[in-house]
């Protein structure tokens, strides 16, 4: 596969941040590829009217939505397994044998676990709901992977090579507001700070916190 003509697409999320959500996730990952791409971003009406919806359903993709990838008018959507489709592709981002991938696989489904939760207050605005979210639920799963990432020596979660369950880990600590909550969790600590001086990633996230 030659990654010509490669197009991110995500929503545009009112009253969120620019990297809120899935998209975000895909933007990293491609941004630390080195793969040159676009990220277009759209409303719910512009997708509509942009065709890409319709493209979608033809390349029967059953559930036509967003993100997606598009590399030279091939779509790829849903956040994880085009993430896992790319890593090959690229070959890197994924395990060496079984064992890891089945290692890497159990990580994501474990953020997704996460995610869900997250999602029920993405638009709560109650201090005290959001708080009672971060103890009984933001605080299980730190705990969670600040174990998974201890399993190998490292600082990503199969050790010294970063594969696309940590751009999803990163990505949900940032959305779930957990970033500046990881003194405990010295795993996820060292996982942090590791990745936000990725070459390809550390300008882009330095932009982010101005």
């Amino acid at each position: 596969m030659t990654f010509e003509n490669v197009t991110l697409y995500y929503f545009n999320i009112a009253g969120k941040k620019s990297t809120a959500a899935l998209g975000e996730n895909l933007n990293l990952f491609l941004k630390d590829s080195g793969i040159d791409y676009k990220y277009i971003r759209v409303n719910g009406a512009e997708f509509k009217e942009s065709g890409v919806r319709e493209k979608l359903l033809e390349q029967k993709y059953y559930s036509a939505t967003l993100p997606a990838v598009e590399i030279d008018g091939k779509f790829y959507n849903k956040t994880t397994p085009a993430m896992r489709f790319l890593g090959k592709k690229l070959g890197k981002y994924v395990g060496k044998n079984d064992e890891e991938n089945y290692f890497l696989d159990t990580a994501a489904d474990l953020v997704r676990d996460w995610l869900v939760t997250a999602f029920k207050v993405f638009r709560e605005t109650d201090e005290e709901k959001l708080k009672e979210h971060f103890e009984n639920d933001t605080k299980k799963y730190l705990g969670i992977f600040n174990d998974i990432y201890g399993e190998h020596q490292g600082p990503y979660i199969l050790g010294e090579e970063i594969t696309y369950p940590d751009f999803l880990v990163y990505h949900l600590l940032d959305d779930d507001k957990a970033l500046d909550h990881l003194a405990d969790y010295p795993n996820l600590q060292q996982f942090v700070n590791t990745f936000t001086q990725r070459p390809n990633l550390k300008s882009y996230l330095d932009f982010l916190k101005e």
